[in-house]
């Protein structure tokens, strides 16, 4: 809305300069000799202003269907042929050059083109009909050749930006499709992986009531709480780093570790939110992946700060590990690749000697 009202006021200021430069060429006009009257080359004068007024006025408004351009167009270099007859030597030829300069603004090249190449014979003709020296002839035409390159060197320049401004609003329709994907994303994460383990935590907790064995229900329960409890830190979390808020990764891996060796090595320093995510949902996927699929076995967490990428690397030591068509509910292996790759990193999961690797490498 705003590109719209500002182009429209461009518009209204180009027409109102365009007016105003009429007004000063007709009184300019008027105080000439000869000057414009009632009879001989007076009347001729006369007639040729208010002629050439009409058609300049008519052209600069763009009054009448849009195919009538052309003619008022015309209609205003014909004026000035006429003037330049009536008076050689005045202002008339310069309704030949609004003419050229409104048709590079409003009508196609080539009509454009036509119309110019034939204001400037009509100028060159009135000008060797009075008599006017060769130079007076060559500046004229000259004028009016230029002008028409200034003003299609104008179009080009507005289309230019007028295709950079559509390419801009792409690229911003592109960027909300990408966020509103990443917030989606996100959102599933968080929610798929807490509601999962609480529905099942409840329906247990259900299933021993029915066996009237509450005692054994009410320890479910409360461990359901603790699953709510850190759904909702989880999901504050999650919405903290998509404003943009560092994420703290290297404290919640020690917390997501408290069961495995971690080992922190490098430098630690602020990363994106969604590098950050990034390497913290793959840590807690590969560790949700062992306690599945490999319960007991030892797991090394290592998360390692280098140069131009931070690494995270988590290794489970057992006789078994998660099968790689094997992906759980919630995050899942396949979403976890895409989230890396999206962000410029890169993701590999597979057994390893005595167990399963997960190696998730992200820039920053």
């Amino acid at each position: 809305m705003f590109e719209f009202v500002t182009a429209r006021r461009v518009a209204r200021y180009r027409q109102l300069r365009s007016l105003i430069i009429l007004t000063i060429v007709v009184i300019a006009m008027f105080q000439d000799e000869p000057r414009p009257g009632l009879s001989g080359r007076g009347l001729a004068l006369l007639a040729g202003i208010v002629f050439g007024g009409a058609a300049w006025t008519a052209m600069t408004l763009r009054f009448g269907a849009p195919r009538w351009q052309p003619y008022t167009i015309a209609a205003c270099m014909l004026a000035g042929f006429e003037l330049t007859l009536a008076r050689p030597g005045g202002y008339g030829a310069v309704f030949a050059l609004a003419g050229v300069t409104i048709a590079c603004a409003s009508l196609p090249l080539t009509t454009a083109a036509v119309l110019t190449g034939a204001g400037a014979v009509l100028l060159v003709v009135a000008h060797t009909i009075a008599g006017s020296p060769l130079e007076s002839i060559v500046i004229w035409a000259g004028a009016m050749l230029l002008l028409f390159l200034l003003g299609n060197v104008r179009r080009e320049r507005e289309a230019r930006a007028e295709q950079n401004e559509l390419l801009a609003g792409e690229q911003a329709k592109a960027a909300a499709l990408a966020e509103r994907a990443r917030l989606a994303r996100e959102i599933h994460d968080v929610l798929a992986h807490s509601l999962s383990a609480l529905s099942l935590q409840l329906e247990t907790a259900a299933a021993l009531l029915e066996r009237d064995r509450a005692a054994d229900a009410a320890v479910i329960v409360d461990r359901a709480g603790r699953l709510a409890r850190d759904g909702l830190t989880e999901t504050r979390r999650a919405v903290s780093a998509l404003r943009g808020d560092p994420v703290p990764l290297p404290e919640l891996l020690r917390e997501l570790t408290a069961d495995a060796d971690f080992a922190l090595l490098g430098e630690p320093r602020d990363v994106t939110a969604e590098t950050g995510l990034a390497l913290y949902r793959s840590a807690q996927e590969a560790l949700t992946n062992v306690r599945k699929h490999a319960p007991g076995s030892s797991v090394d967490v290592r998360l390692e700060y280098g140069d131009a990428e931070i690494r995270l690397t988590v290794r489970n030591h057992g006789p078994a590990g998660p099968p790689t068509t094997g992906l759980s509910s919630g995050y899942g292996l396949t979403g976890l690749r895409e989230r890396a790759e999206l962000a410029g990193g890169a993701f590999a999961a597979g057994p390893s000697d005595d167990g399963w690797l997960v190696d998730v490498r992200m820039p920053g």
